[in-house]
């Protein structure tokens, strides 16, 4: 908990206590912490009255903090991050305590992956609907939808937060008022004049779901004054190449439709949006497809009558209207988008048959002469000649080539068997793995299939280390830290952003010289910690001291401390006869003579011991566990 006191955060904030800080910003801190009444893991908005230059603004944060629980109190929607509490801490200023939701922002999963089928881009893009549409049925809107206030749980399912404070402290606002909002993701009418109602929240949603289809922003720009211009003047980009699996002209209709600059223009509700979407679709099966309709509510297509705000500084409130049930007329038109979209790969769509590609297991990366056609199974126009190529994380690749006549069989998919070391500090450590316990103890040589999932749990005494291992993990050499069981108080929990720096602390009997993928990083004591960002990192420790040198690598997860090792240190004593010498470690001088009297402090582990006396020089190779003394003749 000493991160904390470092921190100037509180131990307990109400009745909660305090685990962790799991991201700061310019306003405010979000952190983790329990409710101990019924053990439920909250997240904690704290807002700092500090950051807030004078008064007058320190009271508007106050109302739009206020505010943010006020209108999330009037949401109950699985797909909207709940508030549970709210009050203030003295000294600290108020705090929300809101659901927490282990996962990861979908802003994180669109950069760096990993790589979302399009049967699971449309679940996120189902449930952001239903979520957006519940909001507006309750009047209410969001105004600042973007990847970076979704959170997507560790089911795949969407989560949208931020309907307050959050959303305006990272927002666009300005002293004149001009609009709030994320500049990539603001409507037109949002930008001109800063006004909003739902059917702004229905462009920027149209904007999100552009992006997570197709990887490309429909408005881009290097400058904030390029994005803005093109967001009020031009339409969206043409995208190339087309989405695989979307008939092309249906993309374009339903995304020059649904980003229109005319509110008026766009769709009714956001589920009609996705709708709209979904009968442009050619890659889903019929049971996927009835899955996605089946998500969303088939009362969702009726409009709300907008309002124009005269605030800049409030949620804003929308007249809310009755649904309409849905008509036969929408399932003609679904009728005949299909029939369209089988006339157009008939005449139009590119040349060779439509084959479907499986791998076993499946969700291999499917690259056809080269290109990235997305993850098996998948179905692709192929001609005799095209090469294709299989990879899975974990497996090794598969190569075929398409023959006259023939279509594609079931590739499977070959895992990699590695031999791996399972090293623990302290060693002797019992090994189960995947919940079967191995002979002997650490160190341990295992076989390591790498296709499967891993599960590794390394105990003595009270001393335990778990680990998961996802496909294609490996432990690579590590020496794993037992550590006593955590409790609630110590126990980490993943970043909410996935950028967040993490911490290498150092455990050990004593100081060292740390460089990371050759960054000169100074000397690190024990106990102390040094940031660090998330990856994994090439590390030199050093202590020409006790003769300590190791090269390593480490990975840091976001957010979280990880604790870099170094063993103890042992005294050495050096005896010669019938004279003595130099003492050397390791090929350096300890500055010591071989005559029994006076000890070297040298780190624990194996050295070469070299002796030279004025009648000649005697190496001798020692593991060192604790002190130990040499004699031997010269």
């Amino acid at each position: 908990m000493s991160d904390l006191d470092n921190l100037s955060l509180p131990r307990m904030i109400g009745r909660y206590q305090v685990l962790h800080l799991l991201g700061s910003g310019a306003m405010g801190s979000v952190v983790l912490a329990e409710d101990p009444r019924i053990k439920r893991k909250v997240a904690i908005k704290l807002m700092k009255l500090d950051a807030v230059r004078t008064e007058a603004d320190q009271h508007e944060y106050l109302a739009r903090f206020q505010r943010e629980a006020e209108v999330s109190g009037l949401l109950n929607h699985p797909g909207i991050v709940a508030i549970y509490d709210v009050g203030e801490v003295e000294g600290y200023g108020p705090f929300l305590a809101m659901e927490f939701v282990a996962g990861k922002p979908l802003d994180g999963i669109m950069k760096n992956g990993p790589a979302l089928t399009l049967k699971e881009k449309f679940r996120i893009a189902v449930g952001l609907a239903e979520a957006l549409d519940h909001a507006h049925a309750k009047a209410i809107v969001h105004r600042d939808v973007k990847p970076g206030n979704v959170m997507v749980a560790e089911d795949g399912r969407p989560k949208l937060m931020d309907f307050g404070i959050a959303k305006r402290e990272d927002a666009s606002l300005t002293q004149t008022g001009t609009f709030l909002g994320t500049p990539s993701y603001a409507s037109p009418e949002q930008i001109r004049d800063g006004t909003v109602d739902n059917r702004s929240d229905i462009f920027s949603f149209g904007v999100l779901v552009f992006e997570l289809m197709s990887g490309q922003s429909p408005f881009p720009g290097t400058s904030i004054n390029t994005i803005l211009y093109r967001i009020v003047n031009e339409p969206p980009v043409e995208v190339q190449p087309p989405v695989i699996g979307m008939l092309p002209e249906g993309w374009r209709r339903v995304f020059d439709k649904v980003l229109a600059k005319r509110p008026e223009e766009r769709h009714p509700s956001c589920t009609a949006f996705v709708r709209d979407l979904l009968d442009s679709v050619t890659e889903l099966g019929k049971e996927d497809r009835r899955e996605m309709l089946n998500l969303m509510r088939m009362s969702g297509e009726a409009p709300l009558p907008a309002i124009v705000s005269t605030s800049f500084d409030e949620t804003m409130v929308v007249p809310r209207s009755e649904p309409r049930k849905a008509t036969w007329p929408w399932i003609t038109a679904v009728v005949l988008a299909v029939v369209i979209g089988g006339a157009w790969f008939m005449f139009k769509g590119p040349k060779g048959t439509r084959l479907q590609i499986k791998s076993v297991p499946s969700g291999a990366k499917v690259f056809v002469n080269g290109l990235d056609v997305g993850n098996a199974p998948v179905n692709q126009p192929l001609v005799p000649g095209d090469k294709l190529r299989l990879e899975l994380k974990g497996h090794q690749p598969v190569t075929y080539e398409i023959k006259p006549g023939e279509a594609p069989p079931d590739f499977p998919l070959q895992p990699i068997i590695s031999e791996e070391l399972l090293d623990s500090v302290p060693q002797g450590a019992t090994v189960v793995l995947d919940e079967k316990k191995l002979e002997g103890v650490t160190p341990l040589s295992v076989q390591w299939n790498q296709g499967k999932h891993h599960r590794l749990t390394l105990t003595k005494g009270k001393l335990v280390f778990p680990k998961d291992f996802d496909p294609g993990d490996v432990p690579g050499g590590q020496v794993f830290k037992l550590m006593e069981a955590t409790t609630a108080e110590t126990r980490q929990e993943p970043s909410l952003d996935p950028h967040a720096p993490g911490a290498l602390k150092l455990a050990g009997g004593f100081s060292i010289h740390l460089k990371a993928d050759g960054k000169d990083l100074g000397e690190l004591s024990p106990g102390s910690k040094a940031p660090l960002s998330p990856g994994t990192h090439q590390l030199e420790l050093t202590n020409p001291r006790h003769f300590y040198k190791d090269v390593r690598a480490v990975t840091v997860v976001a957010g979280q401390m990880s604790t870099l090792t170094v063993p103890g240190l042992a005294t050495l004593t050096v005896e010669t006869f019938p004279g003595t010498g130099k003492v050397l470690v390791d090929g350096q001088d300890s500055g010591i003579e071989s005559d029994g009297s006076t000890g070297i402090q040298v780190a624990q582990g194996r050295h070469t011991i070299t002796v030279r006396g004025a009648k000649g020089s005697k190496t001798e190779t020692v593991d060192l566990a604790g002190d130990k003394g040499l004699r031997f003749p010269l």
